[in-house]
């Protein structure tokens, strides 16, 4: 049977029967596994920004567990590179993070330059030894499976880019949405410029979520850095007027009435 390369979050079977847990309401409880599974999908760490909080769960949940323990509640408030959020409670000890994945990546990097570096200092072994070790080659792991308990060695590119600005490397062939896909300060100057007023997070959210469910050759993109901000744009065209900045605002209250004139209120001015 074929490995199991989905990703998971970890729970203590014991969780339910913890007195600041037994408390909670369905709402709650039902909330602290979904955040919990948000932040492992999107590689946060255990931070959820306030907005998507706030959307996805609603205040009176929030209140709920940010509260449900004198010192250690589910949720705490915190702050991550300065965007309002809370934090998940004891994250880092029970679910994978970021610095996890990098050092199993880096693990697996570092076995496939020494196998390489083995390879090249044996004698050449004849040609029809050489035609039986390629067509036993097999392709490296996708990065999912660097995520497991088990050591992973890499000798080839993973078809799972690392970065968000091209998909396909020396071919330029298109690939799958990058795991984990970063939103860089880069990126938030880019649309606090060019898509104001657009939730960033929450867009992304829904960006990243949309991609990974799809399959087949509409999955592919050469440069996911474009589709971000096409996807960025098209959520700013739906903006409602009123979500608008008072700029442009302006520019559109102009650009329906002219230049010269304007009726305010039955009254002209000119």
């Amino acid at each position: 049977m074929a490995k199991d390369d989905r990703l998971y979050a970890r729970f203590d079977i014991a969780m339910d029967e913890h007195p600041k847990i037994m408390l909670l309401s369905d709402a709650g409880f039902r909330a602290l596994v979904e955040a919990t599974l948000y932040s492992r999908r999107q590689l946060t760490d255990g931070f959820l920004a306030a907005r998507i909080a706030e959307r996805k769960w609603g205040r009176d949940v929030i209140d709920e567990l940010t509260a449900n323990d004198p010192e250690r509640p589910s949720w705490h408030p915190h702050v991550k590179d300065g965007v309002d959020g809370y934090m998940i409670h004891d994250f880092a000890e029970h679910q994978t993070t970021n610095a996890d994945i990098e050092a199993k990546r880096e693990a697996g990097r570092r076995g496939g330059l020494a196998k390489a570096a083995k390879r090249g200092s044996t004698s050449l072994a004849p040609a029809t030894d050489l035609l039986q070790q390629n067509a036993s080659t097999t392709p490296s792991a996708p990065l999912a499976i660097t995520e497991t308990e088990t050591e992973t060695e890499t000798e080839t590119e993973t078809e799972v880019p690392t970065s968000n600005e091209v998909g396909g490397g020396a071919r330029n062939r298109g690939t799958r949405i990058p795991e984990p896909f970063i939103v860089d300060g880069a990126m938030r100057q880019w649309a606090a410029e060019n898509t104001p007023g657009v939730d960033v997070d929450f867009t992304t959210a829904k960006f990243v979520d949309y991609w990974r469910a799809k399959s087949g050759k509409d999955a592919a993109k050469v440069n996911w850095r474009s589709a971000w901000n096409n996807w960025l744009r098209n959520d700013y065209q739906r903006l409602p007027q009123q979500k608008q900045s008072p700029a442009q605002r302006a520019a559109s209250f102009v650009g329906t009435f002219g230049t010269n004139q304007v009726a305010i209120g039955g009254t002209e001015w000119t």
